[in-house]
């Protein structure tokens, strides 16, 4: 059965989850405001949504963990910090520790941002998050589950994407990128050149013409490096309606509709997971898939899990199949599923790759369970993304619409057909 058949006069009805959601959303904006991870409004805005999800949901329950706010971004300044001293240690000569710094520069970014592991959170001090997560239990023996999910934290603004957007980010990025590259290439040239560790300074006569030029080159990254000390704005978190509470309550008022209108599967099982920590690193999709091992990976229950992040422009929505800037692979079967289901309600979401960042689906298949994501977002990106723009006033009605469509249509689907 898909989900237009499940009432009478779906689509009329729907729209009243749709208000749901949009009044949800504006809720939590005025009350409690930009919620970076571990916040007191963070905390607040978690416990609207558990009393909410406690009163559509056979169980609701909030979990709590620790982590970071800050190190995940963090890599940016230091990374910075690092490629300037390594400049300086160039034109001295000191070529063995600035190649050093470089490497060290480089492992910071696989390790925080391509592969999203945890390395700079032991430098800096951990607050207390947690994940809200509601279930409505299957009639009969739990055979299938499904999890939608949202994530409740707001990120801190960038900078840059606010007063420059996409040039000045790729700007600063392609700039990392060549200071990185240029601080080994060059320094394992002055250490070829010099027969050891240590070299000439550049600016002597000893220093040879190529690596005056290198240094050259070295020293015009150095402005744009100067900018990315204030890549993130710690002193300004944004409200992140669409970033991430349109996929928070997209995914309640998609388990809120089964509720209001009777519907329980006999073998299916449905849940919803607002996430903290998303911004910080997706701390808390993989503190949940921890905490919640045996219950995952239950013999006898297939799970999948689907994200739903900002959904706000339609003509850009887009199911990922490989998540975390290429690097994880979600699962074909669920990108399938939600594709279909997509196009079953009539929104165009081809299957593709992200471009820079991450979903709570590559912290759930790094895992092991099956998972794929849901967005709406011109990936240019968005000029409200991580910015003061992302507030109530950003929303799109339509794509909201569209979006616990989407939910509702995956949800029946899986029910019927599995993956």
């Amino acid at each position: 059965m898909k989900s237009n058949e499940s009432i009478p006069n779906f689509d009329i009805k729907v729209r009243e989850y749709t208000n749901y959601a949009l009044k949800s959303i504006k809720n939590v904006c005025k009350n409690f405001g930009p919620r970076p991870v571990g916040s007191d409004a963070e905390k607040n805005a978690q416990e609207y949504m558990l009393k909410d999800l406690e009163k559509f949901s056979d169980e609701a329950t909030r979990q709590e963990y620790k982590c970071s706010d800050k190190a995940f971004m963090s890599w940016v300044p230091i990374g910075a910090a690092l490629l300037i001293l390594n400049v300086i240690l160039f034109t001295f000569g000191l070529h063995a520790i600035a190649l050093g710094l470089s490497v060290l520069t480089l492992f910071f970014v696989l390790a925080e941002f391509i592969f999203y592991k945890p390395v700079l959170d032991v430098f800096f001090p951990k607050k207390t998050s947690g994940n809200v997560y509601g279930v409505r239990k299957a009639s009969g023996e739990t055979k299938k589950r499904i999890i939608l999910s949202g994530h409740t934290d707001s990120a801190f603004e960038w900078t840059y994407t606010y007063k420059g957007g996409r040039p000045v980010v790729v700007l600063i990025i392609v700039t990392a990128v060549v200071a990185i590259l240029l601080g080994i290439g060059a320094n394992i040239f002055g250490m070829v050149r010099s027969g050891g560790a240590f070299g000439s300074i550049v600016w002597t006569g000893a220093g040879g013409l190529v690596a005056k030029i290198l240094a050259v080159v070295m020293y015009i990254t150095v402005p744009v490096l100067v900018m990315a000390f204030k890549f993130s704005n710690y002193k300004l978190p944004v409200t992140g309606a669409n970033d991430d509470l349109s996929g928070v309550f997209v995914s309640c008022a998609a388990l809120k509709f089964l509720s209001d209108n009777d519907i329980r599967f006999e073998n299916t099982e449905v849940a919803v997971l607002c996430a903290g920590g998303e911004e910080a690193g997706l701390r808390g999709s993989k503190a949940f898939a921890k905490a919640n091992k045996d219950m995952l990976n239950q013999d006898g229950v297939e799970t999948i899990f689907v994200s739903f992040d900002t959904i706000c422009e339609l003509e850009f929505a887009k199911i990922y199949e490989k998540d975390m800037t290429g690097m994880v692979k979600n699962d074909r079967r669920v990108a399938e599923l939600l594709h279909t289901a997509a196009k079953n309600v009539g929104v165009d979401a081809p299957i593709g790759t992200i471009e820079l960042g991450s979903t709570d689906a590559a912290a759930m298949s790094q895992a092991g369970i099956p998972a794929s994501a849901f967005t709406a977002m011109d990936p240019t990106p968005a000029k409200y993304y991580h910015t003061r723009l992302d507030d109530v006033s950003a929303l799109c009605p339509q794509a909201i619409d569209a979006g616990v469509k989407v939910a509702l249509e995956t949800i029946f689907l899986y029910d019927e057909k599995g993956i």
